[in-house]
C-alpha cells in the first residue's frame, strides 16, 4: 500500500476546522477529501469542494413526499435532477408519527381525512378504531384506559386473550361477564391499534429513506458548537422578534444551522410570508418555497427570499 505524507500547517488545520464545521461534516471526512486530492494529483494545489445545495423539508411536504403524491414525487425529482440535496428534522418525521396515531384525519372532517397523503398507511378499520381510542375520553367509564397505549405491547405475542376468556368464565359472576368482555375486546382494539401504527411507522422511515431525504436529529442541531455561539441567539430572536408559528421556529433555526439554501413548505399564508418577512435583513438568508415553485426556486438559485404559491417572487 503506498503511504502519502501530508503536512498541514497549524493555520491551515484550523481553517479545515472551521470549514469543516461550516459545511456539517467531520474533520475526517473533509481530510479523506483531501487524501483523494493529493493521491490524484500531487503536484497540483489543493481547493476543497464545494459543498451541495440543501432544501429542508418540511412536516407538510414530507408527508406528501412519503405518501408518493404527484407533487412530492415532482419535488424530489426537480432536487435530484440538480444535484441538490433533501433534509428534513427529526421533529417532521415525529410530526408524521403524530398524525398517525391521530389519526390522519388532521382534525378535520372525513373529506380532509380521505384525501390525506397519509391516509393509506393505515387500514380503514385500523383508522377507526384510532380515532375512538385516541379522541374518546371516555372509553371507559373509569377514563384511564389511555396506558394500555404502552402497556398493549405485552400482550402482542402471547395467549393472554384466550386466557382471560376462560378467566372470565371461571371467575366472574354472571352479570359482570358482559362488562369483562367489553373491557377485553377493548384491549384488543389497543393491540391492533399498536401493531398497525408500528408498521406505519417503519413504512414512513422507509419512504423517507428511499426518496433519498437525510435525517437529522435534535443533538445534531442543539448539541453543535453552532448552536452554543450563534445559534441560541438566533432561537431568542425567532421566539420574540419575529411572527413564526411558534410550533416552527426550532425548524427554522434548524434549517439555518443545517446550511439549508431554502426551506420547503405548504404554509404559505403564516410561515412563508407572515414568519419569513418577519425575519428582517439580517437573518441568515434562507428561502420559503412552496412546493409548487421549487424548480423556480431552483433556476434562480433561490436568489428570492419568498417563492409563494401563485406570486410573483418576492
Amino acid at each position: 500500500m503506498k503511504s502519502i505524507n501530508i503536512q498541514i500547517s497549524d493555520e491551515r488545520w484550523l481553517g479545515l476546522q472551521a470549514r469543516a464545521d461550516r459545511w456539517g461534516v467531520s474533520i475526517e471526512e473533509l481530510l479523506s477529501r483531501v487524501v483523494e486530492k493529493v493521491a490524484h494529483d500531487p503536484h497540483k494545489p489543493f481547493v476543497p469542494w464545494q459543498p451541495k445545495k440543501r432544501v429542508f423539508i418540511d412536516t407538510n411536504v414530507l408527508a406528501l413526499i412519503v405518501g408518493n403524491t404527484s407533487l412530492g414525487k415532482s419535488v424530489i425529482k426537480h432536487l435530484e435532477d440538480s444535484g441538490i440535496e433533501a433534509i428534513t428534522f427529526s421533529k417532521c418525521v415525529y410530526e408524521l408519527y403524530s398524525l398517525l396515531k391521530g389519526t390522519t384525519s388532521d382534525r378535520r372532517d372525513k373529506k380532509s381525512r380521505n384525501n390525506h397523503p397519509l391516509k393509506d398507511f393505515l387500514q380503514p378499520q385500523i383508522n377507526d378504531i384510532g380515532q375512538k381510542l385516541f379522541r374518546n375520553t371516555n372509553i371507559d367509564h373509569k377514563a384511564n384506559t389511555y396506558y394500555w397505549f404502552d402497556l398493549c405491547e405485552e400482550w402482542m405475542w402471547s395467549d393472554y386473550f384466550e386466557s382471560y376468556e376462560e378467566l372470565i368464565q371461571k371467575y366472574c359472576v354472571q352479570s359482570g361477564q358482559e362488562e369483562a368482555r367489553e373491557m377485553l375486546a377493548l384491549q384488543k382494539n389497543f393491540v391492533d391499534w399498536k401493531i398497525a401504527l408500528r408498521q406505519a411507522f417503519s413504512e414512513v422511515n422507509k419512504k423517507i429513506s428511499d426518496n433519498g431525504v437525510t435525517v437529522f436529529h435534535y443533538f445534531e442541531v442543539f448539541g453543535s458548537d453552532w448552536y452554543q455561539f450563534e445559534g441560541f441567539s438566533w432561537e431568542q430572536a425567532f421566539a420574540q422578534d419575529s411572527l413564526l408559528p411558534n410550533e416552527d421556529f426550532e425548524l427554522v433555526l434548524a434549517a439555518i444551522a443545517l446550511q439549508a439554501n431554502a426551506f420547503v413548505t405548504s404554509d404559505d399564508s403564516d410561515l412563508i410570508w407572515r414568519g419569513g418577512l418577519s425575519l428582517g435583513l439580517n437573518s441568515p438568508h434562507v428561502s420559503f418555497c412552496c412546493p409548487e415553485r421549487i424548480k423556480e426556486a431552483i433556476d434562480t438559485d433561490f436568489a428570492f427570499r419568498f417563492y409563494r404559491r401563485e406570486q410573483k417572487s418576492e
